[in-house]
């Protein structure tokens, strides 16, 4: 929660941030389940925090002594462990994410897990003799088979999880084991787990008490079976009313496109901007290619955009932050060069969960540019060290050697990347890299992620994965839309254009405020829609200028002017003499 503005604005956002964490501390007193409806910018984690900051402090006796714990799902990695910084170590609040928190909950129960395999030919790999299977396992989230073991993918944990919770007596266990199960960013959570805890929990007023941390407008990951919005009546809504990131006159914007969820601004110091740019003076033949139909040609698109990102970027004071949300992953891919590896781990990308882009963006390249820039301080952050790792001068020689062959092949495959890293034994090598390192060199022909092998894979250009943490750093000045759920810059150029059909800003954007009804059997193209541009207005702290790539017509149009003003709608050559 962002407290350096501390005006009437604050003041009034602040008191009125405190009253809902009051509420939630009182659901959380009183048992029953509830869910935080937290709009963007509206300080969700903050009061998480504070939610488990009272559990650790109010129940730490009851739980310890019945050997209870708390759960706090949350959606990444990441996000587990700011979670776990925040608590001592021998505490009884265990952070998770849903698949970690999933197979510890059934682990321990192999003759079930085994029976439940035997009777559903989805949960077994394709190759193989079930039958000589006498171990459950999951570390990849792989499914495979070897040695005996049967190794599960993500999806099958889950799988696995709904069926044990539909047996009585597993729930019973269950919910004296978890007395309360925290979800942060619940929109994207399984909906067939959702769904269970719903039936047969929350319904039923037994078995542990949940509260929901998020907010249904910024689910935009459908395609993962994400359960969007959660309604019962047995759940207490507890909605969130303050904005700390946005200047009032985006907030203005937010609550005219929600009415329902109505924020007030904490920021005093800045008024804020919201502006159109239009490519309405573009005379020359669109593009008639596929999804692109319509759009400007991809040469006239970039030297605009490009134009229009220096012209703000002079306007705008040096110290302040500048992103462009499009919506073209694969176009970006293309121009920048990782479309292979896009191709490949897909969604793995778009998330930041990708074992290796995980290993390569956050130890393998960190460690190569303390070794070339000679900063110990960034060796010691990347390895979670203390002491100086370089004494004796046979070690200093070994750092060095290892600096100059990655220099080498970081020029090469990924396979010749990680050779070289595991060779060394310099640096920590995380269990799933080493699983599938051994598969390559046992079964290569495994299948890593979309029908390609792990061969395939790692003999990608290590190019492939530079190119993607280039654009993966959070202060590249490109993104996807989809990649910022969760991010807040100063100013953000939001690009509405052509090349993906599930978007369509233009059609579908004024259906928000109703001056276009939903058509029937469009609800969820329109909430997809929604969710998006919603999730894309709500990033900027002090200004959103929309870029608009294709021909803007009247609906589209009108919905903006009632929004933004007339007077702030341009074409791009108004703008730039501006």
């Amino acid at each position: 929660m962002r407290e350096e503005c501390k005006g009437t604005n604050y003041s009034i956002a602040k008191a009125e941030a405190d009253r809902i964490d009051m509420q939630i501390i009182d659901s959380l007193q009183n048992g029953s389940s509830f869910r935080v409806e937290a709009g963007a910018g509206s300080g969700k984690t903050y009061s998480l925090n504070k939610a488990i900051e009272w559990i650790q402090a109010n129940k730490w006796r009851e739980y310890k002594r019945k050997k209870q714990n708390v759960i706090c799902i949350t959606y990444t990695n990441t996000a587990v462990d700011v979670i776990k910084d925040r608590l001592s170590s021998d505490s009884f609040i265990i952070p998770s994410t849903i698949h970690s928190f999933a197979w510890n909950a059934i682990q321990q129960y192999q003759s079930t897990l085994i029976k439940h395999i035997e009777e559903d030919e989805t949960l077994r790999p394709e190759e193989g003799d079930f039958e000589k299977v006498a171990e459950v396992k999951y570390t990849l989230g792989h499914r495979y088979k070897e040695g005996g073991v049967q190794y599960l993918h993500h999806n099958d944990v889950l799988k696995l999880f709904g069926k044990l919770l539909d047996n009585a007596k597993y729930r019973y266990v269950f919910a004296d084991k978890y007395p309360i199960i925290l979800i942060d960013e619940y929109q994207d959570s399984f909906k067939p787990i959702i769904d269970r805890f719903i039936s047969y929990f929350i319904a039923e007023e037994k078995g542990p008490q949940f509260g929901f941390f998020g907010d249904a407008w910024q689910t935009i990951y459908q395609s993962n079976n994400a359960c969007g919005l959660i309604e019962h009546e047995n759940l207490k809504v507890i909605k969130k009313g303050s904005n700390f990131r946005s200047a009032p006159r985006i907030v203005k914007f937010l609550n005219d496109i929600r009415p329902e969820l109505p924020q007030q601004s904490a920021i005093d110091d800045f008024e804020g901007e919201v502006i159109v740019v239009t490519c309405n003076d573009y005379t020359g033949n669109r593009r008639t290619d596929g999804t692109f139909k319509g759009d400007l040609p991809a040469e006239e698109l970039k030297e605009r955009l490009n134009n229009l990102t220096t012209h703000i970027k002079d306007k705008i004071p040096s110290d302040e932050s500048l992103k462009v949300l499009m919506i073209t992953h694969k176009v970006l891919a293309t121009q920048q060069g990782y479309e292979r590896l896009l191709d490949i781990i897909a969604d793995g990308l778009r998330d930041k969960q990708d074992s290796f882009l995980l290993f390569f963006m956050n130890t393998v390249e960190p460690v190569y540019e303390a070794l070339r820039t000679s900063n110990m301080q960034l060796l010691f952050d990347t390895l979670g060290i203390k002491r100086y790792p370089i004494i004796k001068k046979s070690e200093k020689a070994k750092w060095k050697e290892f600096e100059q062959s990655l220099q080498k092949v970081r020029n090469g495959k990924t396979i010749d990347v990680l050779n070289t890293v595991i060779e060394t034994k310099l640096i920590p090598i995380p269990p799933q890299i080493e699983g599938y390192y051994h598969l390559f060199n046992t079964a290569p022909e495994t299948i890593y992620a979309t029908d390609t092998t792990i061969q395939d894979f790692f003999e990608l250009e290590y190019a492939q994965f530079l190119a993607a943490i280039d654009f993966l750093y959070p202060d590249a000045e490109y993104s996807t839309e989809h990649g910022v759920k969760g991010e807040e810059y100063d100013n953000v150029i939001f690009v509405i254009s052509k090349g993906w059909n599930q978007y369509q800003f233009e059609t579908y954007a004024p259906m928000i405020t109703r001056s276009v009804p939903i058509p029937i059997g469009k609800e969820a193209a329109f909430e997809r829609n929604r969710n998006l541009f919603y999730v894309c207005c709500s990033r900027a702290r002090k200004r959103l200028i929309f870029f608009i790539t294709t021909q803007i017509e009247i609906t589209f149009k009108t919905f903006l002017s009632s929004l933004v003003g007339k007077d702030n709608i341009y074409t791009y050559s108004d703008y730039m003499k501006k």
